[in-house]
């Protein structure tokens, strides 16, 4: 008897964990915080790394900034579709529906992939030959890291 209790409480405790966790995992308000938090972060190590004019710095800002409007209802659309996905994967509803939702989906995915490989060649047109020579050894010496492992990905491609 002792262990049935013992078993139901660690049943218990896990449920209780595994919730909290499940809810933070899907919270896009996280994600689209670091994201912002990380562009800024990006700009200003790549302005120290590769010695960026202040042109250039303006240049980028720009880019960015046009780019805003296209990033936020990319990321308004797959909210939104996740939101129906969940939804309809809750309901019970057909392969069919769930298929649909889930094509929808990676199609925004693959738009968002092409957005940011137009960003990265945007961003690589206003640097020197010194300045892509530069980046070119950061990528090898934090190949590790995620942002530099994208574009050395490319680079071997």
């Amino acid at each position: 008897m002792n262990k049935w209790k013992a078993m139901m409480g660690s049943l218990a405790l896990a449920g209780a964990l595994v919730v909290p966790a499940v809810t933070l995992a899907q919270d896009d308000f996280v994600h689209t915080s670091m994201s912002r938090h990380h562009g800024s972060h990006f700009l200003e190590h790549m302005e120290e790394e590769l010695g960026l004019t202040e042109g250039q710095v303006a240049q980028l800002k720009a880019n960015r900034e046009a780019n805003r409007d296209v990033r936020k209802a990319q990321r308004d659309q797959m909210r939104e579709l996740r939101k129906q996905l969940h939804e309809a994967i809750d309901s019970g509803a057909d392969q069919g529906t769930l298929d649909e939702l889930g094509a929808q989906l990676g199609k925004l995915h693959v738009a968002k992939m092409q957005e940011m490989q137009q960003m990265r060649q945007q961003f690589e047109v206003i640097l020197t030959e010194e300045q892509k020579a530069r980046l070119k050894q950061l990528k090898e010496e934090r190949g590790g890291r995620r942002h530099f492992r994208r574009w050395k990905e490319r680079d071997e491609e």
